[in-house]
């Protein structure tokens, strides 16, 4: 029973095999025939290369030519997969925006890389298992670990995306009172909500690039649309922070009801130093119990054999004399 049972397990990761290839085949011809269809369109409109310089083109950069086929190719397929994903392809654009990959593509590559990279390498290990491995019992261990092997590749790009996400965040949250006690030289100096923020974030790009293009994007986006609310909400976005989405209803609010630049951003760093104050006393008062540990298996033994130590070897000496 048991073998009837692996070789139905073998035959089914073939046929999954020869599907994969037959898609992928039937996928590159596609992308090969809108890639001819194109150049035709192109040549047709008078805006693309001759029939003898397309062929010299492909000759002469064959490599790069390929790399493009390859990258177009995995969109394609990412784009397929970001379809089915459906609402969730949303959520997973934000995360990666705040993680810093903010290509058109992002989205296409991270679905590749999540769905069609671990089931290509499942496929071609149970594949290779089933190459050099009797069909029986023995086959569980290799089996096992191609299924672990697929798993790690799918799990370890939500690990690199949330570690860069992460680490970014946490750049950013480093640059933020730099940011805001520059708005306030530069608001009180004279300068407005807009020429203020470009202007700091001139000044930040040395120190703290990620805040700084963060704020210049918000201000690009302000002056293309018109539109600071909307703004606003986007960065909140790309930078889900607390004290972003302070900074962006502080800014909202002083648009809105007129409110001086210079006294809402005096008002806000006063809130964000109090802030601080409040974290680093939180800090401190986490210290007892984080020394707990330390005071018992470091301090504590060489105390016991401080004390107890001298003790200890005279009962022994006494003990050895009397006998």
């Amino acid at each position: 029973m048991s073998d009837q049972l692996m070789q139905n397990f073998v035959w089914l990761a073939f046929g999954g095999l020869v599907m994969f290839i037959l898609g992928l085949a039937a996928l590159l011809q596609t992308e090969r025939d809108r890639t001819r269809l194109t150049l035709r369109l192109s040549r047709v409109n008078g805006t693309g290369p001759a029939r003898r310089e397309s062929r010299v083109g492909r000759q002469s950069g064959s490599l790069a030519h390929a790399g493009a086929q390859l990258r177009r190719l995995v969109a394609r397929m990412g784009e397929r997969l970001s379809a089915v994903l459906g609402g969730e392809a949303r959520e997973t654009a934000d995360d990666l925006s705040s993680a810093g990959f903010r290509s058109r593509d992002a989205l296409l590559i991270y679905a590749f890389l999540k769905s069609v990279l671990p089931s290509a390498a499942l496929i071609g290990g149970l594949a290779w298992v089933l190459v050099t491995t009797p069909i029986g019992v023995g086959m569980i261990f290799p089996v096992a670990k191609v299924i672990a092997v697929a798993l790690g590749m799918s799990k370890s790009v939500d690990f690199v995306v949330d570690r860069k996400r992460k680490t970014r965040l946490a750049r950013i949250r480093r640059g933020f009172p730099d940011m805001l006690e520059l708005l306030v030289i530069s608001s009180e100096a004279g300068l407005g909500p807009q020429p203020a923020l470009q202007r700091v974030a001139t000044e930040l790009q040395a120190t703290n690039p990620e805040i700084a293009g963060e704020v210049l994007q918000m201000v690009s986006e302000m002056r293309m649309t018109n539109d600071r609310r909307a703004a606003y909400d986007k960065m909140n976005i790309r930078v889900p922070l607390p004290e972003i989405g302070v900074f962006t209803q502080t800014l909202d609010q002083s648009d809105t009801y007129g409110t001086p630049f210079s006294r809402a951003m005096r008002t806000l760093i006063e809130e964000q130093r109090a802030n601080r104050l409040m974290a680093v006393e939180e800090k401190a008062a986490r210290l007892p119990v984080i020394m707990t540990l330390p005071l018992i298996f470091c301090i504590m033994p060489a105390v016991f054999v401080v004390l107890v130590g001298p003790a200890a070897l005279s009962v022994f000496d006494n003990i050895l004399k009397g006998g």
